[in-house]
């Protein structure tokens, strides 16, 4: 910064002797005095020890060729993997919640067929005593699924999954933007490779297994099941590309590119 604000100075004292206008014709114009001279050399003397390496593409773009604006997509993308994760858990619940109804119903049907063999005549005991130990085995799982249902209904996964998947589908796509551009800014180019290929089929599988939702809300399985299946193959590129980004970081973390 102490370089820049010497620049600065040295630039606004050129201008000072300056008027302000159209210029005048070439054989009006006066003689440059030693003094403009002077100040003209050390304006680019003070330009000139300014380091080359410090902007990539000489301080085009400003802060967004600098260090913190060129970390933000690693560190945002680093933490949208591990919100990816919570996001499949909330998924798996959800899913866990709308299955449970059905194996409920298939218990009660066990038990109910147990129960159409046997006479109905107790003399007056309690039905617990007739009970088998298969009726008894299946309804101890009965009322162990019902206390489940009932926990992962209020644990209102579903609504915890579209919220976050939301946040995911928004935030993922802007700051993988958002990193596309900041190399660009500062190099003035991309670099195709594993990374920046991977990080593409990413956002397209996102987007993809958003586009299953409005089908999936209609109870359509297929769109269920490729659903499910986008979601996988995309939490496997991702964590695939850990790596990459890991190196493209220390890259950033050690070249001659100032803070801000």
């Amino acid at each position: 910064m102490l370089w820049y604000g010497l620049a600065a100075v040295a630039s606004i004292a050129c201008l000072l002797p300056a008027g302000y206008g159209f210029l005048p014709p070439a054989r009006s114009l006066p003689r440059h005095s030693s003094a403009d001279m002077t100040a003209a050399a050390v304006s680019a003397g003070v330009v000139g020890m300014l380091p080359a390496e410090a902007w990539a593409k000489g301080g085009v773009y400003g802060p967004l060729e600098g260090k913190v604006s060129s970390l933000v997509h690693p560190l945002v993308m680093g933490s949208l993997f591990f919100y990816t994760c919570y996001i499949g858990f909330l998924g798996w619940q959800w899913r866990s919640t709308r299955l449970i109804g059905g194996e409920i119903n298939e218990l009660k049907a066990e038990i109910k067929k147990h129960h159409a063999g046997k006479d109905e005549h107790h003399d007056g005991k309690d039905d617990s005593a007739h009970m088998s130990a298969a009726e008894q085995k299946l309804q101890a799982d009965l009322e162990e699924k019902t206390t489940r249902r009932k926990e992962l209904v209020e644990g209102k996964y579903k609504a915890k999954h579209h919220e976050a998947s939301a946040l995911l589908l928004a935030g993922g796509i802007f700051f993988t933007c958002y990193g596309v551009f900041n190399t660009w800014f500062r190099t003035e180019k991309l670099f195709p490779g594993p990374h920046l290929f991977a990080g593409a089929a990413v956002c397209v599988l996102w987007v993809l297994a958003a586009a299953c939702v409005p089908y999936m809300e209609k109870g359509n399985e297929t769109a269920r099941t490729a659903h499910i299946g986008f979601n996988v193959t995309s939490v496997g590129l991702f964590l695939w590309q850990l790596p990459t980004g890991f190196e493209i970081t220390q890259k950033v973390l050690n070249a001659k590119i100032p803070l801000i």
